[in-house]
């Protein structure tokens, strides 16, 4: 999608997700440490937004604050018009729970697990039995290409296999909002193109509001939009 026929589909429908002035301080000895200033940042069904920018400055902190991993120190986030930080940790809980996929750079498998297991794992942890979930768990690693890995456990796949199956982790709960911080970073670029490419697939099929930190600007720059944090602000 280009850009135009991005702010197109903006102008058409709501956010799925709002970041509303939000502001990141730590106190430090002596003095105060302002990660993110004045964020604001509109999320829609069906795009991928890329985030971009050197280390250390705030890009996990940001989507861990949009993904109610982490708090403000000021500002608000919005889902479907409701503050999430307005919810009790329990009920927030369960919000990231239903709501929100995450994926990271390393997988955070358990390596104990199958595929399977591990795929189904937000689902078991939400109260439903394995057995209501392995026919919907064997689907989604379909999806990511790996129903013949379904009994492997972690120590037995690639590391775009292991990818994978986090990609498919974080879509088990039917999310509408995927949050991905730097999920090719651990790959070689070829793999990571691929993780990359079945990630903007399942956006499109999934109909997800996408959020990718990342410093492959060649990934960013296939995205239907890309944003540069830098010094504690967001520039397009």
């Amino acid at each position: 999608m280009v850009q135009n026929e991005s702010a197109f589909l903006q102008s058409a429908r709501q956010p799925c997700l709002r970041a509303v002035h939000l502001q990141k301080t730590y106190a430090m000895p002596g003095s105060r440490l302002e990660v993110l200033k004045d964020i604001n940042l509109d999320l829609y069904k069906g795009e991928i937004v890329g985030i971009i920018g050197t280390s250390g400055t705030g890009k996990t902190t940001l989507l861990h604050i949009l993904g109610g991993l982490d708090s403000p120190s000021a500002g608000n986030v919005y889902y479907m018009d409701e503050d999430i930080f307005m919810k009790k940790e329990p009920e927030l809980c369960r919000f990231r729970n239903q709501h929100i996929g995450f994926v990271f750079q390393f997988h955070y498998l358990l390596p104990e697990f199958t595929a399977l297991e591990n795929t189904i794992m937000p689902a078991l942890i939400g109260g439903k039995t394995k057995k209501e979930l392995v026919d919907s768990g064997t689907a989604l690693l379909d999806q990511v290409g790996l129903k013949d890995r379904l009994d492997h456990k972690v120590g037995e796949l690639s590391g775009g296999e292991q990818q994978r199956v986090a990609l498919a982790r974080a879509l088990s709960m039917k999310p509408q909002i995927l949050l991905a911080d730097e999920p090719t970073g651990n790959l070689d670029p070829k793999t990571g193109q691929k993780v990359f490419d079945l990630i903007r697939s399942l956006n499109r099929m999934l109909d997800l509001a996408t959020v990718m930190v990342t410093h492959n600007r060649d990934l960013a720059g296939q995205m239907d939009r890309c944003l540069t944090l830098s010094e504690g602000r967001l520039f397009s």
